[in-house]
């Protein structure tokens, strides 16, 4: 089974990972220590449906039982909550909430960065998120994949997305990168599906990349995006006689 591409969260920490649906929970929680900081006997873990869902189910309650059991979707976000009430983690993550409104939010950014027993300081010490070098090597590989895959795909092929939810098939848009999605870091196709299973109509924040239908347009990754022979798709296709 193909690896899968994950969002992984916890209160101090966010990054994009690549998981195996046939780790064993055991053998997740020992990885997702190396990401977050936190001991895998102290992990929670809530799987959200997608990046900026509000709903969850907690998984990984069995050390034995297989990553492919619990329906991992691409791109989907597993939250590592710390359940150790003694963690130094929660320490860090009080200070972070009671100084990004006082005297954090006035430092500069090299300021900051200088800044003794801050939430920064700890990810460079304990190399995580972007300070960890598997992490950067990763980000470069994916960056150089879908540089690779967007040679292949202009505006005005037809395409399709295929994912847990099913198949969807539309127009390619827009090919290029995005300075107020990632600050112009990737590579972006922005599709306009053919029914209203999208996120936007093409704007982001107000500003217009392509014209779409509300809730036809999104934006996705090159390497997830299909381009060819792929017309609209008729929604009586798997209807029986008996439903007619």
């Amino acid at each position: 089974m193909a690896d899968i591409n994950v969002y992984v969260t916890s209160d101090l920490t966010s990054s994009e990972r690549r998981i195996s649906p046939q780790w064993t929970t055991e053998h997740l929680k020992e990885k997702l220590e190396h990401i977050t900081g936190i001991p895998p006997q102290s992990q929670e873990l809530h799987h959200y449906p997608t990046h900026s869902s509000n709903s969850y189910k907690i998984i990984g309650q069995d050390p034995d039982t297989t990553v492919s059991a619990y329906a991992i979707a691409p791109y989907s976000r597993i939250h590592v909550l710390d359940k150790n009430p003694d963690s130094e983690l929660g320490a860090l993550v009080d200070d972070e909430a009671t100084g990004s409104t006082s005297e954090e939010f006035k430092l500069t950014e090299e300021e900051y960065s200088k800044r003794e027993g801050s939430v920064l300081q700890w990810k460079q010490s304990n190399k995580l998120g972007r300070f960890d070098p598997e992490y950067v090597k990763r980000k470069n590989e994916t960056l150089e994949e879908n540089e690779s895959k967007a040679k292949n795909i202009k505006v005005g092929d037809r395409c399709r997305i295929i994912n847990i939810q099913g198949e969807r098939r539309g127009e390619v848009k827009f090919v290029g990168k995005i300075n107020e999605l990632d600050k112009g870091e990737n590579i972006w196709v922005g599709i306009e599906f053919d029914e209203p299973v999208g996120k936007n109509d093409g704007s982001i924040d107000g500003t217009r990349i392509f014209s779409s239908r509300p809730s036809h347009g999104s934006f996705l990754k090159p390497k997830i995006v299909e381009v060819g022979d792929f017309p609209e798709l008729n929604p009586f296709d798997n209807d029986s006689e008996d439903e007619l």
